[in-house]
């Protein structure tokens, strides 16, 4: 799949996800509740597509982000140094090798933000959830 296609694909999501909340708006407690499963159900199968990084990512999510987001900044630095680096090269094989490692850093990084996607999903959905469930209970007479 090319950069541009996950890049496709992870648009599609965020576009699934926002409906989904939109459609939660309007569901009972049940119904939501199924929607969390299915979302749950859905991010734990897609974990075994983020190239074996989706385990350490559930168990380590907050920690990885916050690195990721500290490494971020030298990774694009470092990435393009050496661009520069193989643009001034004549070894055109040297320059395809660099360009496929890049592509596939921003390859992981798309499976990397499309898991991300799949738990923003099953956190969105848990809190609309506590919301309808909260909202059940105000509404409610009291007992």
């Amino acid at each position: 799949m090319t950069v541009s296609e996950q890049v496709d694909v992870l648009q599609a999501k965020v576009a699934d996800l926002k409906g989904s909340l939109d459609a939660s708006r309007h569901e009972t407690n049940e119904q939501i509740q199924a929607r969390v499963a299915a979302a749950k159900a859905k991010a734990d199968a897609a974990k075994g597509t983020v190239h074996g990084k989706a385990d350490q990512a559930a168990d380590q999510l907050h920690t990885q982000w916050q690195s990721f987001k500290a490494d971020a900044s030298a990774k694009m630095e470092e990435l393009q140094e050496r661009i520069e680096r193989k643009r001034d090269e004549l070894d055109m094989k040297a320059a395809e090798r660099g360009a496929e490692q890049a592509e596939d850093n921003a390859a992981d990084a798309l499976d990397y933000a499309a898991w991300a996607v799949d738990q923003a999903e099953v956190a969105v959905l848990d809190a609309a959830d506590a919301r309808a469930w909260a909202d059940a209970r105000a509404a409610a007479p009291p007992s």
